[in-house]
């Protein structure tokens, strides 16, 4: 009796030990559900095959958060990333990093509207300050490398 008793504790134990520290709430393998990694970052989304596939939100633990599509477990197709900083981007996501046509808002209140490469302004462009001047022209690894236009606006 006293070992029927031990074994079904023992089982009792190992149960409520898988579900106290259980990483996925709903159908993290195909499905939506809520996965939530050791060191507290939750991703909150759809799963196809055990990964991150379609739309979904990532929470990191230094504040950033991402939403929007992910493809192989990647941040990929339209979405949004919010810097610890407060900066924002708002655009096209390849291969987890800001590629194609996007909008980057700085917390100063500058903000970039063009195309970007590999998280770096890289293409056509406009950049706005926060004063309203507005600079279009052609960039290359974040730094522009050709002004076409640059239009002032007087301080009053």
């Amino acid at each position: 009796m006293k070992i029927k008793v031990l074994f079904i504790a023992i089982v009792s134990l190992m149960m409520f030990s898988v579900d106290a520290y259980s990483q996925c709430k709903g159908k993290c393998r195909n499905g939506k559900g809520i996965y939530t990694f050791e060191d507290g970052e939750v991703y909150d989304g759809q799963f196809v095959d055990g990964q991150f596939e379609g739309k979904g939100t990532y929470s990191y633990n230094s504040g950033a958060k991402y939403t929007g599509e992910f493809k192989a477990g990647k941040r990929h197709g339209k979405g949004t990333y919010v810097y610890p900083t407060g900066d924002i981007y708002t655009g096209d996501f390849v291969d987890g990093m800001p590629s194609g046509t996007g909008v980057y808002s700085f917390a100063n209140g500058d903000r970039y509207e063009g195309e970007f490469l590999e998280g770096k302004r890289n293409g056509q462009g406009v950049y706005i300050f926060a004063s309203g001047t507005k600079q279009t022209g052609v960039f290359e690894n974040s730094y522009m490398i050709e002004e076409i236009s640059i239009e002032r606006v007087k301080k009053q």
